[in-house]
Protein backbone atom coordinates (compact mmCIF):
# COMPACT_ATOMS: atom_id res chain seq x y z
CA UNK A 1 0.00 0.00 0.00
CA UNK A 2 0.97 3.48 -0.66
CA UNK A 3 2.05 5.30 2.77
CA UNK A 4 0.90 8.98 0.76
CA UNK A 5 -2.32 8.11 1.31
CA UNK A 6 -2.13 6.65 5.47
CA UNK A 7 -1.45 10.49 6.89
CA UNK A 8 -4.96 10.12 9.41
CA UNK A 9 -4.95 9.80 12.89
CA UNK A 10 -8.03 7.87 14.63
CA UNK A 11 -9.00 7.54 18.01
CA UNK A 12 -11.00 4.42 18.52
CA UNK A 13 -12.60 3.53 21.85
CA UNK A 14 -13.17 -0.36 22.27
CA UNK A 15 -16.17 -2.17 24.44
CA UNK A 16 -14.38 -4.55 26.69
CA UNK A 17 -16.47 -7.12 28.50
CA UNK A 18 -17.50 -5.06 31.63
CA UNK A 19 -18.72 -2.60 29.99
CA UNK A 20 -15.89 -0.13 29.96
CA UNK A 21 -13.79 1.72 27.16
CA UNK A 22 -10.06 1.45 26.33
CA UNK A 23 -8.24 3.81 23.79
CA UNK A 24 -6.23 2.90 20.87
CA UNK A 25 -4.96 5.33 18.57
CA UNK A 26 -3.52 5.21 14.94
CA UNK A 27 -1.68 7.67 13.21
CA UNK A 28 -0.61 5.70 9.87
CA UNK A 29 -4.80 5.22 8.63
CA UNK A 30 -6.67 6.13 5.27
CA UNK A 31 -9.78 8.07 6.36
CA UNK A 32 -12.58 8.73 4.23
CA UNK A 33 -16.04 9.81 5.23
CA UNK A 34 -19.01 11.67 3.48
CA UNK A 35 -21.42 13.98 4.98
CA UNK A 36 -24.91 13.80 3.97
CA UNK A 37 -28.41 15.76 4.66
CA UNK A 38 -31.57 13.63 4.37
CA UNK A 39 -34.58 15.09 3.75
CA UNK A 40 -37.17 13.48 6.35
CA UNK A 41 -40.58 13.85 7.25
CA UNK A 42 -39.48 15.86 10.21
CA UNK A 43 -37.19 17.95 8.37
CA UNK A 44 -33.79 17.49 7.20
CA UNK A 45 -31.44 14.52 9.11
CA UNK A 46 -27.49 14.94 9.40
CA UNK A 47 -25.63 11.62 9.18
CA UNK A 48 -22.13 10.71 7.69
CA UNK A 49 -20.85 7.65 7.03
CA UNK A 50 -17.45 6.60 6.24
CA UNK A 51 -14.60 3.96 5.43
CA UNK A 52 -11.15 3.30 7.53
CA UNK A 53 -8.53 1.13 6.01
CA UNK A 54 -5.45 0.53 8.93
CA UNK A 55 -2.82 -1.31 7.35
CA UNK A 56 -1.42 -4.00 9.60
CA UNK A 57 -0.23 -7.84 9.87
CA UNK A 58 -1.49 -7.70 13.59
CA UNK A 59 -5.10 -8.57 15.14
CA UNK A 60 -6.91 -5.67 16.42
CA UNK A 61 -9.42 -5.72 18.79
CA UNK A 62 -11.99 -3.71 17.29
CA UNK A 63 -15.65 -4.37 17.01
CA UNK A 64 -19.20 -2.92 16.22
CA UNK A 65 -19.65 -1.46 19.69
CA UNK A 66 -16.38 0.67 19.37
CA UNK A 67 -16.55 4.68 18.55
CA UNK A 68 -14.26 6.30 16.43
CA UNK A 69 -12.70 10.03 16.57
CA UNK A 70 -11.07 11.48 13.82
CA UNK A 71 -7.64 12.52 15.25
CA UNK A 72 -5.22 11.94 18.24
CA UNK A 73 -7.81 12.20 21.17
CA UNK A 74 -6.99 11.98 25.31
CA UNK A 75 -10.82 12.57 26.50
CA UNK A 76 -11.95 9.79 28.45
CA UNK A 77 -15.40 7.88 27.06
CA UNK A 78 -18.22 9.78 27.88
CA UNK A 79 -20.30 9.75 23.87
CA UNK A 80 -22.68 13.15 24.75
CA UNK A 81 -18.95 14.89 25.75
CA UNK A 82 -17.25 13.60 22.83
CA UNK A 83 -20.05 14.41 20.49
CA UNK A 84 -20.27 18.18 21.63
CA UNK A 85 -16.50 18.10 20.87
CA UNK A 86 -15.72 16.30 17.94
CA UNK A 87 -17.40 14.04 15.81
CA UNK A 88 -17.93 10.69 16.78
CA UNK A 89 -18.38 7.76 14.61
CA UNK A 90 -20.27 4.35 15.35
CA UNK A 91 -18.01 1.28 14.07
CA UNK A 92 -20.50 -0.23 12.08
CA UNK A 93 -18.53 -3.23 9.95
CA UNK A 94 -15.11 -4.59 10.42
CA UNK A 95 -13.17 -6.52 7.95
CA UNK A 96 -10.53 -7.91 8.39
CA UNK A 97 -8.21 -8.33 5.01
CA UNK A 98 -4.67 -9.81 6.48
CA UNK A 99 -3.98 -12.20 3.47
CA UNK A 100 -2.32 -11.45 0.40
CA UNK A 101 0.10 -8.97 0.04
CA UNK A 102 -2.08 -6.00 0.94
CA UNK A 103 -2.83 -6.85 4.86
CA UNK A 104 -5.25 -4.22 6.54
CA UNK A 105 -8.29 -4.15 8.27
CA UNK A 106 -10.91 -1.83 6.78
CA UNK A 107 -13.73 -0.13 9.12
CA UNK A 108 -17.36 0.92 8.22
CA UNK A 109 -18.45 3.82 10.60
CA UNK A 110 -21.50 5.65 10.59
CA UNK A 111 -22.43 9.01 12.57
Amino acid sequence: MNDRFFIHQITVYHTTDDENFTIETFDKVYFRHNKKTNLVDKGLEKGSTGSITIPTTDKLDISTNDYVVEGIVEDKFDLSALQKKYQVFKVVSVDDNRKGSLQHYKIGVSE
